[in-house]
């Protein structure tokens, strides 16, 4: 059984966010920072992803963080899968895309849907892993659980939730947070990892390419930054791996160094050579994008505000601002 560095970079990276130390998560896997330059490098066995997880929880002190993760997940974490995913018609097209390409993300949880009364999502992660560290297991399917149903809420285009969310565990941490994340009652002690939803959610349309603020958001970075496909400036490279390796979300300076294969200091210098610094890069790329979105689409500020990576919208009204000296809803009305 193995893994992906890109899925598992992912959760090293929220990690690194919320107070993990990047080298010592890489250390916990057996990789350095330079292999997570390499998406399709594979994890081999349990024993890595176990520290890793519990490197994890020790360093950022939240016992609910495969949940948390789950609840930002994007599609765009399971790579071509998941632009596959997004190129579906309805929700039970997607389902079948998993279904057919999960293996080549991990083989470590897998994915069953039965469509008949309603509509059951189950989730089961390896008994390997179960047995040799129930608790890194648990926050592995925490965060595949929560993370279906972001996909469902980014791919509908709608808010929808369980009717009843199902654990096999007798007990969990805390089980309001579960209750609050899925936005329905949790039974304990069940046969299954289960998400049961209305039978109307198999058939549910996907949102269409043109309407999908995510794909328009993919559309408006290909579009502005098509000159950038080889770059000759160092600057240029650093917006091109913005773009093509975290859609356009600015990741900590440790985290992009690491990406391309360099250190801290050697890719600020480079940076300084051309007369600029990350920060002010990265300001610069979501002032760009955010007028773009708001000039060009329909979405909603706080729409906005989730796509380019802010974690409250006010946070986004205030970058906005020093920006502009204006609200991006005063900002959007001028551009119309």
């Amino acid at each position: 059984m193995y893994t992906t560095i890109r899925v598992l970079r992912n959760i090293m990276y929220a990690a690194r966010e919320n107070g993990g130390n990047l080298n010592r998560l890489c250390e916990s896997l057996g990789i350095v920072p330079a292999d997570l330059s390499n998406g399709e490098k594979r994890i081999e066995g349990v024993r890595p992803v176990i520290n890793l997880w519990a490197e994890v929880i020790s360093s950022t002190k939240d016992p609910l963080f495969g949940l948390h993760l789950g609840l930002k997940s994007n599609p765009s974490a399971f790579g071509l899968l998941g632009y596959l995913m997004q190129s579906c018609q309805t929700f039970k097209d997607a389902l079948n895309e998993i279904d057919r390409y999960q293996e080549t993300v991990s083989g470590w949880i897998t994915y069953e849907f039965v469509s008949g009364k309603q509509c059951e999502l189950t989730f089961s992660i390896n008994p390997l892993w179960w047995h040799a560290s129930p608790e890194t297991a648990r926050q592995a399917l925490d965060s595949a659980m929560a993370g279906a149903l972001s996909y469902i809420n980014i791919l509908t285009g709608q808010h929808i939730y369980p009717v009843l969310a199902e654990l096999t565990s007798d007990e969990v941490f805390l089980k309001a947070p579960y209750e609050k994340a899925f936005q329905c009652p949790l039974k304990l002690g069940s046969d299954k990892n289960r998400l049961t939803f209305s039978k109307e959610l198999f058939g549910m349309p996907l949102v269409g390419h043109d309407e999908s603020l995510y794909a328009t958001f993919a559309q408006t970075l290909r579009e502005k930054y098509s000159s950038l496909t080889q770059p000759e400036q160092f600057t240029d490279r650093v917006r091109s791996t913005i773009i093509q390796d975290f859609y356009g979300k600015i990741p900590p300076l440790e985290i992009i160094a690491a990406q391309m294969n360099m250190s801290e200091r050697s890719f600020q210098r480079k940076l300084q050579q051309e007369d600029e610094s990350y920060r002010s890069l990265g300001i610069k790329m979501k002032q760009d994008l955010a007028l773009n979105l708001l000039q060009n689409t329909n979405a909603t500020v706080h729409a906005i505000s989730e796509v380019l990576g802010y974690t409250e919208p006010s946070a986004f009204h205030r970058a906005f601002k020093n920006w502009t000296s204006t609200s991006p809803a005063q900002k959007k009305l001028s551009l119309k």
